[in-house]
């Protein structure tokens, strides 16, 4: 009779129930000399979870069942062909199909009997639920983990850190942190990711993280840089490695990633001004006016003018009832206008106002500490420690501070998002450069210089970023 031995282990079940490969192997190997079987096949699956039946040697399995190649599978246990009831009775049915017995050496079941069926559905109950309990075990022991601010290394330890096991805590890189530090500040200051990651790989050529041309891009967008994770959608203050960011200079680089991605779609427009110009008259935006030519039989377009989209654009059913009579501006002629006034400009400082230096951080901790102090009265409630009234009280008071909090938190965001991401000599510098600039590299100092350019009529305003 020819059997195939089928053995599985997980990581988790290897290291908490001694379930190796090898004791698997050994003993039913020793069970099958003992039977005088002929071993066909070891199928070995190792490090898959009992969740699921898509398993490299649980294929290799089947497909040998089907082609009728063995005559009985041996396993250790029930649970190592899954941990579902549903999958261990699919497999007893594909196995009686082609008359392959099925013989569980700890179980010691007979599946020629009703009452051997029986046990088997029974026994793979039993499985499943220790396997969905320890799923649940886990995420409780995650989620309180995460709670107290332990961040979790998943296997590799992250760029700019390494990971000391025994204190359970990630240690600072000096090297890698202070290009990080450099990462943030050549991104908030206008680099793309493409042109951050030519950068690094030219000052930090050891350095083997910088693999490809965004890989920039997680480190920019990753907040535990600040000093906070993410679990289960929450932002967490981490208690076991020490941020080598600001959370305000995290703030400025997202609001450095929303800008880029707005400016991105704008790359190929021909018009310098796009998204500066505002209509006095109804508050919309400007845009470009194009007319239509044919040159030697094909449609070309000439640019032409600005106006205001509920003008240009003019629908009754999203403007009104009636166009705006704003003016139209030739493309040239207001183009050359804010160029002037640009080379013009004498500056000396910014003219946005500045966040409360850590305000953010702050009240992001002081909003995570309330949450432990609900939970804390909600456990005094539950165990009749207090009554309804007290934790009603209790209750809306910590909402409201957490209210307030996350609307200072909303309104320093804000303030934040308009502050100023480079210096004034860079900006000085760019100004010098700007009659050699490419379109678009003027349109990017253009969008730092300019908070808005309003007309109403003959009358251009511009309001500046910068005094």
């Amino acid at each position: 009779m020819k059997a195939a031995i089928y053995c599985r282990v997980s990581t988790l079940e290897q290291a908490t129930e001694g379930y190796s490969i090898g004791v698997q192997k050994e003993k039913l190997s020793a069970y099958a000399t003992a039977q005088s079987y002929e071993v066909a096949d070891i199928y070995s699956d190792e490090g898959f979870s009992g969740k699921t039946l898509h398993r490299p040697a649980m294929e290799r399995l089947i497909a040998d069942v089907e082609n009728k190649r063995i005559n009985i599978v041996l396993i250790y246990k029930l649970d190592r062909l899954s941990r579902h009831v549903k999958d261990v009775l699919e497999l007893v049915e594909l196995f009686d199909k082609y008359s392959v017995t099925l013989y569980s050496l700890n179980e010691n079941l007979d599946l020629s009997s009703p009452f051997g069926r029986a046990a088997l559905k029974m026994s793979a109950t039993f499985s499943e639920l220790e396997r969905e309990t320890i799923v649940e075990r886990m995420q409780m022991g995650k989620t309180a983990r995460a709670r107290s601010g332990k961040y979790t290394c998943p296997g590799k330890s992250p760029f700019g850190y390494k990971l000391d096991k025994e204190r359970d805590r990630l240690e600072i890189v000096p090297e890698e942190a202070d290009a990080i530090r450099e990462m943030y500040a050549k991104y908030i200051e206008g680099y793309s990711f493409r042109k951050l990651y030519a950068y690094c790989r030219e000052k930090y050529p050891d350095m083997r993280y910088f693999s490809n041309s965004m890989s920039c891009k997680p480190v920019i967008e990753r907040p535990m840089y600040a000093g906070y994770f993410e679990h289960n959608g929450e932002l967490i203050k981490a208690t076991n490695y020490e941020p080598i960011i600001s959370y305000d200079t995290y703030l400025q680089a997202q609001e450095a990633i929303k800008r880029n991605t707005s400016h991105r779609e704008h790359d190929n427009t021909p018009y310098l001004l796009t998204g500066l110009i505002y209509c006095a008259r109804c508050g919309r935006a400007y845009c470009g006016k194009r007319r239509a030519h044919k040159i030697n039989g094909a449609e070309k377009y000439t640019y032409t003018s600005y106006g205001c989209t509920a003008r240009v654009k003019y629908a009754s059913a999203e403007h009104g009832s009636t166009p705006c009579d704003n003016e139209l501006y030739p493309t040239e002629e207001l183009e050359q206008y804010v160029s002037e006034r640009v080379m013009n400009l004498h500056f000396t400082e910014f003219v946005t106002p500045q966040t409360s230096t850590g305000a953010i951080d702050r009240l992001l901790l002081e909003n995570s500490e309330l949450k432990k102090q609900k939970e804390r009265i909600l456990d005094l409630y539950l165990a009749e420690a207090i009554d309804k009234d007290t934790y009603t009280m209790r209750f809306d008071d910590i909402n409201k501070r957490i209210s307030k909090n996350l609307a200072v938190i909303d309104n320093e965001k804000q303030t934040l998002a308009k502050s100023p991401t480079v210096s004034i000599e860079y900006l000085k510098q760019r100004q010098r450069e700007y009659p050699t600039a490419t379109k678009k590299e003027k349109r990017r100092l253009l969008q730092q210089l300019i908070r808005q350019i309003v007309i109403d009529g003959d009358q251009i305003t511009i309001n500046w970023n910068v005094k």
